[in-house]
């Protein structure tokens, strides 16, 4: 009876264990597929990360090449300011010409953030690995928001001066709103104009003396 109850024991026990190394092994390949895989690492420095993280996509052209090993900040002491170094893993034979423009995209408004990279047009010098560019930093939304708000307040100014003007005109106030509500002045226009048309051979006319 023992013998039987240790042989359920171990078969439970081997079938928790496979379950278990199976579940491993899922989780291992999903979150770090990429090392089963040949690639090359690519650091690219930026000056604002805009939440960028672990796992995010990277693209060439569009594509997806690859994904964001990590990122971690450092104090560049050259130029004396604090960046971000995120180190990029790209599969094997992508070439991206050393002269391309990377930064940090995001799927639609407020959707995943992922590393956008946009082929320069150098067809010899490609980025191998361990090798560092230098990214292109996103704009903040505090930012964005700050611009949006000067381009209203300018928007709502010239539409206030705008309509001061257009009130002038109304009022009759300066040349134009003269000429738009003095009837004595489009009167004398229309007979200039009129005279003009009968006597064409006026517009020639030169006075003596000129």
């Amino acid at each position: 009876m023992k013998t039987r109850l240790d042989s359920v024991r171990l078969k439970v026990g081997a079938f928790v264990l496979v379950g278990l190394i199976l579940l491993f092994i899922f989780v291992f390949l999903v979150g770090d597929f990429s090392v089963f895989q040949p690639g090359n690492n690519i650091k690219v420095i930026f000056g604002f990360a805009s939440g960028i993280k672990n796992a995010s996509p990277v693209r060439l052209a569009g594509v997806d090449v690859g994904t964001v090993k990590d990122a971690k900040i450092f104090y560049d002491l050259n130029d004396k300011k604090t960046k971000v170094e995120v180190q990029l893993w790209i599969k094997n034979n992508i070439n991206i010409p050393v002269d391309s423009k990377v930064w940090i995209n995001t799927l639609g408004l407020l959707g995943e953030k992922y590393v956008e990279i946009i082929p320069g047009i150098d067809t010899v010098k490609f980025l191998a690995n361990g090798d560092t560019i230098i990214g292109e930093d996103p704009v903040p939304v505090q930012e964005i928001t700050r611009m949006a708000g000067e381009i209203a307040s300018k928007l709502e100014e010239s539409l206030g001066a705008l309509k001061e003007i257009i009130r002038k005109i109304n009022e009759g106030e300066g040349t134009i709103g003269k000429f738009v509500t003095d009837d004595e002045i489009y009167k004398d226009l229309e007979l200039l104009v009129d005279d003009l048309k009968n006597n064409p051979w006026k517009l020639l006319h030169k006075p003596k003396g000129k």
